[in-house]
């Protein structure tokens, strides 16, 4: 049953007069974005299988589903995962739990509708064009309709024992009181609309938050300094202007498609090449970051790939070594670093051999069992002593000391360059290079392979960081250098965009900023220019341009962002965020069941923090289920309900006067 909440919620307390009935336990769920999403999918998937009375309250002001993902985006916006791995709901191979209810993935939805692709390789349309292939990246309009089809379903398929109440509006804090289903105190959610709810348990899942509230105030003129939503945030830019945008990354690209194929231009293809016509509306787009690299494309997705088990980077392996620890915790350059390094050599030989076992096709398959058969007998590090005798050197490790692509010297980029004309000239050739490695695809390119160990084995990573996690120098370069790292060489952009990079840069549309990390000077007094100026070219250059867009997007520390829920609750002591010696660290602080840390480390057993504000105490929340694989997503929704349940299910429960009457009540 779904009751939907148009009037103030009120949940009055129990007088001590009053005896204890059948009132059913209650749980609140504050956000239902992807995240809000999957714990109801659990919620859903355990009452279809043990049936217990209970109250859930779906806090969202917006569409159940879809979260930031907007469905008005233009179709040059796209998901940087393919379609065939993305999913809203659970299988016995993603999560431990019960999974009775099923579902279609992005790509089974598409076809169902027979959504078709166009020719320009981004628009979709049913009927019109190419069927969308598993591989296929799309709009993430489509994913916003996606998700709110998911949800539909999934409330659809409530048990009549549970019943949801939904509230379109926001939930400000989260407060300590009584009313909830047994005597002990429960959680109060403080509602915008001047409403509360008592709950037995409250999920927090309110996702990137920062995207729902109005952008801070600009720095200095003519600087946007959070690019969404688009193409609105970049109205100010007008046709012919100079534009500087900061990243190289997913946002970078998405700021770029939008001032160019969003204003009318298009990419066609001219040979084995793309060439750009223009739309008559494009500024001139000057391109700088800090590193002075260009973030490596996703690689094509042959059908059929498997993800070989790890060699090196096993959880057993992770445990003896925490088993040597006094108190648990890992040394991530001692420990850790060189499990990782293993790992990515193995799979780039592993490939090699490959394609001699396979020839034309290479043989992956075979070629990842007889590794791990020689590995259970003698140990990964003499299988890997054998396979750099046979096929050579490879320059893993200095991937991960940020070599680029096209050296085989493993100390890196070079530390200068002479002039502004030949660091295009070698960032122009780390793409062109990395573009090919993305186009022959995992399973061919062993430069691709070794690198999506950081993506195959991202569990292992996070296997690291849970608590007790890794010491205070680890953790803070965890999420300070090398996390940030693996972004630029794993999650990247569509290959398509890399290609479309040096369309752009051939047609002088998009040229490069003087050099890598360039120092930005604000105009002086408000007037003028915005100036570019070089740090690491021998020639000292200055770009003049008129707008400055800061494209490399990081989620605020939760207590800046004025006015969220988040930044409430940790200003009242409720949660904090985490530290490693000192060092700020992004996220809150939860225990490995996500419940929420307090101010004096107390744990607040009835409120979970589940997403992308728990980086920190985990890695890589920001994404949606994958089929046929582990979800972390889905597992931390199901252990947060585990734990959460059987206080739920067994809490003596007292009568209370319920909420307010809805307005409007629908069976589903």
């Amino acid at each position: 049953m779904v009751t939907t909440s148009q009037e103030p919620s009120t949940a009055q307390e129990p007088s001590a007069a009053q005896k204890p009935s059948a009132a059913p336990a209650s749980a609140a769920i504050i956000g239902l974005g992807p995240r809000g999403l999957g714990v109801l999918e659990r919620l859903t998937a355990h009452a279809l299988a043990t049936p217990t009375p209970l109250v859930v309250h779906l806090v969202d002001p917006g569409t159940e589903g879809p979260g930031f993902h907007r469905p008005d985006e233009p179709d040059h916006l796209l998901l940087n995962t393919v379609c065939a791995q993305v999913t809203a709901f659970a299988d016995a191979d993603m999560v431990d739990g019960p999974v009775p209810l099923t579902g279609p993935s992005l790509h089974d939805w598409c076809l169902r509708r027979d959504l078709r692709l166009d020719e320009d390789g981004f628009t979709v349309r049913p009927g019109r064009g190419r069927e969308i292939r598993p591989n296929d990246f799309l709009p993430r309009r489509l994913l916003s309709e996606y998700l709110a089809w998911a949800a539909r379903r999934i409330m659809d398929a409530v048990p009549g024992h549970l019943t949801l109440v939904r509230h379109t509006t926001t939930a400000v804090d989260v407060v300590t009181g009584t009313g909830g289903s047994g005597p002990e105190q429960c959680e109060t959610v403080v509602l915008a609309d001047g409403g509360r709810i008592a709950a037995d348990a409250v999920f927090v899942t309110v996702g990137h938050h920062s995207l729902h509230l109005p952008p801070p105030p600009a720095e200095a003129p003519r600087s946007v300094g959070r690019p969404y939503p688009l193409p609105g945030a970049l109205d100010a830019v007008a046709p012919g202007d100079r534009v500087a945008v900061l990243g190289t990354g997913l946002t970078a690209m998405d700021v770029i498609a939008t001032l160019t194929v969003g204003r009318g231009g298009r990419h066609v293809r001219d040979g084995e090449r793309l060439r750009y016509e223009r739309g008559g509306r494009e500024p001139l787009i000057v391109l700088a970051n800090r590193s002075g690299l260009p973030a490596r494309s996703r690689p094509y997705l042959h059908p059929g790939r498997v993800r070989p088990a790890p060699l090196a980077l096993t959880g057993e392996r992770l445990s003896a070594l925490r088993a040597r620890r006094p108190d648990g915790r890992l040394s991530f350059t001692r420990d850790v670093r060189p499990l990782v390094v293993a790992e990515m050599e193995l799979a780039w030989y592993r490939t090699l051999l490959a394609r001699d076992l396979g020839g034309r096709t290479p043989d992956t398959a075979r070629a990842a069992a007889r590794l791990a058969d020689e590995a259970s007998g003698s140990g990964y590090e003499e299988v890997l002593a054998g396979l750099r005798e046979r096929f050579g050197p490879n320059p893993v490790a200095g991937l991960l000391n940020g070599a680029p692509a096209t050296s085989d010297d493993l100390g890196g980029a070079p530390a200068t360059w002479p002039d502004q004309r030949a660091y295009t000239a070698y960032f122009t050739a780390e793409v062109e290079h990395d573009l090919g490695e993305a186009r022959a695809g995992l399973g061919v390119s062993p430069l691709k392979e070794a690198l999506e160990v950081l993506r195959d084995h991202r569990d292992a990573l996070r296997a690291v960081v849970d608590a007790p996690g890794l010491d205070d120098e680890s953790a803070a370069y965890f999420f300070g250098t090398f996390a940030p790292l693996v972004n630029r060489l794993v999650i990247g952009p569509q290959l398509d965009r890399s290609a479309e990079l040096l369309s752009l840069l051939a047609a002088g549309v998009l040229r490069l900023g003087p050099g890598p990390g360039p120092k930005v000077i604000p105009p002086l007094g408000g007037g003028g220019p915005w100036q570019l100026e070089s740090t690491l070219l021998d020639a000292h250059t200055v770009v003049d341009v008129d707008h400055v867009v800061h494209a490399h997007m990081t989620e605020p520390v939760a207590e800046r962002v004025a006015g969220s829920l988040l930044s409430r609750l940790v200003r009242s002591g409720r949660a904090r965020t985490r530290t490693a010696g000192g060092t700020p660290l992004p996220g809150l602080d939860v225990n490995r069941s996500g419940q929420g840390i307090a101010r004096t480390g107390a744990v607040q057993s009835r409120l979970f923090f589940l997403g992308p504000h728990t980086e920190g105490s985990s890695y890589y929340n920001h994404y949606v289920p994958s089929p046929g694989t582990p979800s972390r997503a889905l597992l931390d929704a199901e252990l947060a309900l585990t734990t959460a349940l059987p206080q739920l299910r067994g809490v003596p429960t007292l009568h209370r006067t319920p909420a307010a009457a809805p307005s409007d009540e629908r069976n589903r």
